[in-house]
Order: structure tokens, then sequence, then C-alpha cells
């Protein structure tokens, strides 16, 4: 699935910025922090198909929630990157929209551990994305974050090839 490619590749890019460069003590958004916050915006936008793939194999509800996260928290992110600072209702949209992220995210992983193709250690992990794309994104949480997103991309396309071939 494409959108798993492209969440692996941001996801990389963005950790390993992360790991490298020294953010600014200033609340303006300068350099790279553009490009960082630019790749969250991509991330949670990028992970949506996926998810959605995801909850329409479970027929299940958590999807609509981790969305309705993802994609406000996108938004003010893009704002924030624009103005080139945070607007004052930021914490106001993130607080609640990484709880319904992360929340969606926990409810979707049980759901899915047993009525999808995607590997029970894959489903497991999928609220560990929310982990490593937030608290832990200083750290270089995002690389562990690609990695999870290869995995499922490489499932999905490797299953894709073995229906084709059948």
């Amino acid at each position: 699935m494409a959108s798993a490619a492209v969440a692996s590749a941001v996801s990389a890019v963005t950790g390993i910025l992360q790991v490298v460069h020294e953010p600014s003590s200033d609340v303006a958004i300068v350099g790279v922090e553009h490009v960082l916050i630019g790749g969250l915006s991509v991330l949670l936008v990028a992970q949506l198909p996926f998810l959605y793939w995801l909850g329409s194999q479970t027929k299940t509800w958590p999807v609509f929630v981790a969305a309705l996260g993802m994609v406000p928290l996108a938004a003010v992110a893009t704002v924030s990157n624009v103005q080139g600072e945070d607007p004052a209702y930021f914490a106001a949209i993130a607080a609640p929209a990484n709880l319904l992220w992360l929340g969606g995210l926990v409810a979707l992983a049980v759901a899915s551990k047993r009525f999808t193709r995607l590997p029970r250690p894959l489903t497991i992990a999928l609220p560990i994305t929310w982990v490593g794309t937030i608290p832990l994104s200083s750290f270089g949480g995002g690389v562990l974050v690609a990695a999870f997103w290869a995995a499922a991309a490489w499932v999905i396309f490797a299953e894709d090839d073995a229906e084709a071939d059948a």
C-alpha cells in the first residue's frame, strides 16, 4: 500500500533530522523545523488510507476516532508552519487531537489483531507509531516509526503480489 510506503519515507527523513538537528530555543519556527513540522503533517495524512484499509478489514469505528485526531492535528501543524509559530489555539486542538489519535490507534490495534491480513506484531505495534512520532520524536522515534511503516507496506505489497500471481 503506497500510503504506508510514503509514511515510512517521511518518518525516516524526519526521524533522522530530529536526531541530528538541535532545536532552536526561539518560539519561532526556523530552518529545518519547517521541514519537521511539514513532515508531521504529511505523515498524518499519509497514514489515513492505510488506517481506512485496516478499518475496512475489521468493520470497526476506531479508524474514525484516530482520523478525528489526525486531521485537525495536521491542519494546526500546517497553520503553525505557515505562520512561523504556533497559533494561540494550538494546545486547545493538539492535546485532544493527540488523545483521539492514540486512542483510535489502540482501539484499532485491538480490533485488528484477529481480523486482518496484517501480522499480529504489526497490529500490536500500531499504537507505538504515535509514541515514536510524538513523545520519542527528539530521540529518533521517527526512525522506529519508519521501520513499522516499511514493514506494513512490505506485508501488503507481498500479499498483493501473491494474490496477483494466483
